[in-house]
């Protein structure tokens, strides 16, 4: 049986990256893509070393430049089994000073560009009965934080159109995962992006200047979590192998404690919600009754 092949994007840094790796050196074969891979010529050398390719693929370009690029990925070994979409960035700052460039951009990067790439990848898996869909979310995508407006509302995008296709795909033999991560020792406090306007005095002293404090700090401090570990978590479910044999047909994989806690708390926010409003939600039925 031939190894599987892996598509991954984001590959210069973060889980992209550790993934590709791990793969490689668990005998798959992958094709790792970045924006720029001039910017880490090392990186790429390691990857072709190990028996994978390197492709140049900006998930922000027109579907017809990426729809080439999954066509050339896929020439590479004939197929695509795998898909990891990982490239992203995150936008931080108040809601009101981020300009319509600003958000379409965040959604660009992490919804559109992962949207389109999945929807490229379908007919093939589709035809074959087979293929895995990896979306790699954040905690950003259970609970929207002050200051994370755009981030947030691109990882809830992404966790909503992959929950729809999850169900859509699955009597296909298609799989979809949605990784959930939690506070993991990558890049992402170095490479977070602020809008071009100032936050205004006003915020001061307010959640969205506790949060964006909190998040600048974290580039410096140790997290939680190990990327290693984590991408090990993902190869697993991927493959049902290791802590993850005899997990099946999972939608979402959370990655951390930290990531669990979040969860938690969203759950008893709904239930608090639901408590608290049931004499508003059972009013409505048609007969009146109430019951």
């Amino acid at each position: 049986m031939s190894p599987p092949i892996w598509l991954i994007t984001g590959c210069s840094s973060g889980f992209g990256k550790s993934l590709a790796l791990l793969a490689l050196r668990s005998g798959h074969k992958v094709i790792a893509t970045s924006r720029n891979p001039s910017k880490t010529p090392d990186l790429v050398s390691q990857v072709e070393k190990l028996g994978g390719v390197w492709h140049a693929l900006d998930v922000c370009s027109p579907e017809p430049e990426l729809a080439k690029a999954i066509e050339k990925a896929t020439n590479v070994w004939g197929r695509i089994d795998i898909l990891v979409n990982a490239a992203g960035y995150a936008l931080l700052g108040a809601f009101e000073t981020i300009s319509d460039k600003e958000a379409r951009a965040q959604m660009e990067t992490n919804f559109f560009g992962p949207l389109t790439l999945t929807r490229l990848v379908l007919p093939a898996m589709r035809a074959r009965h087979s293929g895995t869909i990896v979306q790699i979310s954040s905690t950003a995508g259970l609970e929207a934080k002050p200051s994370r407006s755009l981030y947030s509302a691109s990882k809830f995008g992404l966790e909503a159109f992959s929950e729809a296709l999850y169900h859509e795909v699955k009597p296909l033999g298609i799989r979809v995962l949605i990784v959930e991560p939690g506070w993991f020792g990558t890049n992402f406090s170095q490479a977070l992006v602020r809008p071009e306007v100032a936050l205004p005095g006003e915020y001061e002293g307010t959640p969205v200047q506790s949060v964006l404090d909190a998040t600048i700090a974290g580039a410096g401090a140790k997290a939680p979590n190990d990327t290693e570990k984590g991408c090990r978590a993902v190869f697993d479910v991927v493959m049902g192998s290791g802590l993850a044999e005899g997990v099946e047909g999972v939608l979402r994989l959370p990655l951390g404690k930290d990531c669990v806690a979040r969860i938690r708390v969203k759950i008893e926010e709904h239930e608090n919600m639901l408590k608290v409003t049931e004499k508003l939600w059972s009013s409505t039925d048609v007969d009146g009754s109430g019951n």
